[in-house]
């Protein structure tokens, strides 16, 4: 997934999430290929068992349940292909979610702070959770697990403040504009005003 870009916005980090989301699901699927591989060997060949009424294989359900341990592993792959948390000059773009989909904007002037919280396993990984706080302390949003966290969080900072020094700019370039607008204007009445001297027929020669 791409982010569709504003004018004048280009993105400056986007988060990428550390193998760690992917150790669970892999054992899981190396379990799944396990059982799979003993079914197709062999194992537990021409063995049934009884359940409620209904016949099954052994080898039949060495199958199933190894094919059920894949799904953890392509949901996780599936989910974190379609996930964005892009920083631009302008935002934080969220955007999450496989079938209901979940998109926010958090413009850079609403975010108060930025904070890193890592786990010792998060650590051994190079991984970390992103805390955005947003609003006040009651408002954050929390991104979980991505890999190098501090890049991600420096980046953001100072985003915040080269988009408030861009601000600070244009609004010096607009009051200075509109200084020189005024003074024109005020160039200009004078001149008007100067451009018809008094009237010598009603002069009489008196001071």
């Amino acid at each position: 997934m791409t982010l569709a870009l504003r004018p004048n916005e280009y993105v400056k980090i986007e988060a990428h999430f550390s193998y760690k989301v992917f150790v669970i699901p892999t054992l899981l699927m190396s379990i799944g290929i396990l059982m799979m591989l003993a079914a197709w060997s062999g194992v537990g060949k021409g063995e049934h068992f009884n359940v409620l009424g209904h016949i099954y294989s052994v080898a039949g359900l060495l199958t199933f349940i190894g094919g059920i341990l894949f799904i953890p592993y392509i949901y996780r792959r599936i989910d974190n292909k379609l996930k964005i948390y892009a920083v631009t000059n302008q935002r934080v773009y969220v955007r999450r979610g496989i079938i209901n989909i979940k998109e926010k904007d958090i413009p850079l002037a609403k975010i108060n702070d930025v904070q890193i919280v890592q786990s010792l396993i998060q650590r051994l990984f190079g991984a970390g959770d992103a805390i955005v706080q947003v609003g006040n302390d009651e408002s954050s949003m929390v991104i979980r697990d991505i890999a190098h966290p501090r890049e991600f969080r420096d980046t953001i900072i100072t985003a915040i403040y080269e988009a408030a020094a861009e601000q600070e700019a244009r609004s010096r370039q607009q009051r200075y504009y509109e200084q020189q607008q005024r003074l024109r204007e005020q160039q200009n009445g004078y001149s008007e005003y100067n451009e018809y001297p008094p009237s010598s027929d009603n002069y009489d020669g008196n001071y």
